[in-house]
């Protein structure tokens, strides 16, 4: 659960590797949202998402979703559904926390090609626009599993930008405008600074990753800063 610290941090310019976004995983996904709509996050409503099965039908992954959306970003919330077989499932068992960390390009494919990724996946997810039901849709594929150890590292591109980046759910009552930086934790304490907006490329992503890991397979994303419409800084500790 978020703990929120109205302070500027110093900003370390360590890559300006392009985050499409971060997730939480946790057990109880109902209590997540609870908490953070208290700290006053606007969060969407829990929602089931969905793959595309050999013939291209939509199937159930065994996962659902919570959205804390930014104008450049967003935090994802969510829960795999016990003994599904779900791809969460292995991190949720190194404990609750910051264990999806996903990059942002332009065309999955190409990137799948850069670094030699077996293939590119096809999900969607339910969004709702002012009251209005509609199916984001998203091509994506995981990166080594070793390169941030604990955490589903993944590349992602939107096909529906317009409906996950929508403007009315980027408002919310605390004030939060953009996603600006994310606190890894290694050998040392680093700040991985975003593009703001992100650009959607991966290139050179891997060395920036390993840098921020020390090349010695310790990472742990324990927080992140996000910047509001007055000027200031919220510090969420996660």
């Amino acid at each position: 659960m978020p703990q929120l610290q109205h302070a500027a941090l110093p900003r370390a310019e360590v890559t300006d590797l392009a985050v499409d976004h971060i997730g939480v995983v946790v057990h109880d996904l109902a209590a997540e949202v609870a908490a953070w709509r208290g700290c006053g996050f606007a969060v969407s409503d829990p929602v089931a998402l969905m793959g595309v099965d050999g013939e291209g039908r939509p199937v159930p992954l065994g996962q659902a979703s919570a959205h804390v959306v930014f104008e450049n970003s967003y935090v994802e919330l969510s829960s795999p559904d016990p003994g599904s077989g779900n791809h969460l499932e292995p991190y949720l068992a190194h404990g609750e926390g910051v264990r999806i960390l996903v990059l942002a390009t332009a065309d999955a494919e190409a990137a799948r090609s850069s670094v030699g990724a077996p293939e590119v996946r096809s999900a969607s997810r339910r969004v709702i626009i002012d009251g209005k039901a509609q199916t984001a849709r998203f091509r994506w594929f995981p990166l080594p599993a070793d390169l941030v150890p604990a955490t589903l590292s993944a590349v992602v591109e939107h096909l529906t930008p317009d409906l996950v980046f929508h403007p009315s759910l980027v408002v919310h009552p605390n004030g939060a405008r953009q996603l600006t930086r994310i606190l890894a934790a290694g050998r040392r304490d680093d700040l991985l600074t975003c593009d703001v907006p992100p650009p959607r490329t991966i290139s050179g992503l891997l060395p920036p990753l390993l840098a921020l890991s020390d090349g010695a397979g310790i990472l742990k994303i324990s927080a992140f800063t996000v910047s509001t419409a007055t000027g200031g800084e919220i510090h969420c500790s996660v």
